[in-house]
C-alpha cells in the first residue's frame, strides 16, 4: 500500500507533511484519516518542530473518498457514524494541533479536503486553486466541521451561499473573501508557506504555543471570559524565561537570545 503521507522537518524547525497521492488527488480516505491524526500526534511532541506546513503537491485533498465510503454506509447506520468519527478524529487533530500551522493549497481543496485546509492557522492558496463546499452536490451537508469553520472565515452569510450554492471558489477569490490568508502564484505557493513558516518560527515557541491557545479559546468564548483566557496565560508567561531576556534585550537594542522550553 502507497503511504498516505511524508513528514519531514528542516534544520530551521519546519515540519513539511506532505500528502503523497496528488495523481489521486490526495482523497480523504480512512487510510487517510488514520494516518494523519497519528502524524500529528507524533509531531506535536517532536522539540525539532516549530510550525507545520501542510501541502498535497499539485493537489491538496479532493475531500472523502466516496467509492470506499460508498461501500461503508451501506452496511447502515451505525457504519455511517463510525466513519464519521475516523474522518472527525482526523479533523479535530489539526485543528488542535499545539503549534502553528499553515496550509499551501494547490489544485483542489473540496469537501474534507476544504475542512482540513481551514483547520490551520494561516492558509496559502495558489490563484489556480479550486475549494469547494461540495457536500450538497452529492446529497448531504457539511461535515469534518466545515460548517464552523467556515463562518468563522468568511462570515456567515457567505458561509451560507457557498454551503447552499455548492459553489467553487478558485484562490484569488478565496482570499478576497477572507477564506486564504493570500493567493500567490502556483510555483510560489510553498516558498511562501516557508518564508512565513520561518518568520513564525524564529519566535520562542512557549509563547507560539500560548498564543494560539489563547486565539483558539477566545474565538469560542464571550469578552468576559476572554480576558481572563489571556490573564491567565500571559501571567504564565511573563514569568518564563524568554520574557526576561526578550525585555533586556530590547532594552540594550539586540536580538533576544531564544531558548524556549
Amino acid at each position: 500500500m502507497p503511504r498516505e503521507m511524508d513528514l519531514e522537518v528542516d534544520a530551521d524547525g519546519v515540519g513539511w507533511l506532505r500528502f503523497m497521492l496528488p495523481q489521486k488527488r490526495n482523497p480523504f480516505s480512512l487510510a487517510f484519516a488514520a494516518e494523519l491524526t497519528a502524524t500529528l500526534s507524533a509531531a506535536a511532541q517532536r522539540d525539532d518542530l516549530r510550525v507545520l506546513i501542510l501541502t498535497g503537491g499539485e493537489h491538496f485533498c479532493s475531500g472523502g473518498d466516496l467509492k470506499e465510503f460508498r461501500s461503508i454506509v451501506a452496511n447502515g447506520a451505525r457504519a455511517s457514524l463510525d466513519l464519521m468519527d475516523a474522518v472527525n478524529r482526523a479533523i479535530h487533530a489539526a485543528h488542535t494541533f499545539p503549534k502553528p500551522m499553515i496550509a499551501a493549497v494547490r489544485g483542489v481543496a473540496f469537501g474534507a479536503g476544504m475542512s482540513l485546509a481551514m483547520s490551520a492557522d494561516l492558509m496559502i492558496a495558489a490563484q489556480t486553486a479550486r475549494f469547494c463546499q461540495a457536500f450538497v452536490r452529492i446529497g448531504g451537508c457539511p461535515d469534518t466541521g466545515s460548517s464552523w469553520l467556515l463562518q468563522r472565515r468568511v462570515g456567515a452569510a457567505n458561509a451560507r451561499k457557498l454551503i447552499l450554492t455548492g459553489r467553487e471558489l478558485d484562490g484569488v477569490s478565496a482570499a478576497a473573501i477572507g477564506l486564504s490568508d493570500e493567493a500567490v502564484p502556483d510555483h510560489a505557493v510553498e516558498q511562501t508557506a516557508l518564508g512565513l513558516a520561518q518568520e513564525i518560527g524564529a519566535r520562542s515557541l512557549f509563547a507560539l504555543i500560548s498564543a494560539k491557545e489563547v486565539v483558539r479559546e477566545a474565538a469560542e468564548s464571550g469578552f468576559v471570559e476572554a480576558l481572563n483566557i489571556e490573564r491567565r496565560a500571559q501571567a504564565l508567561l511573563l514569568q518564563g524565561h524568554d520574557f526576561p531576556e526578550a525585555m533586556a534585550a530590547f532594552a540594550e537594542r539586540r536580538i533576544a537570545a531564544i531558548k524556549d522550553f
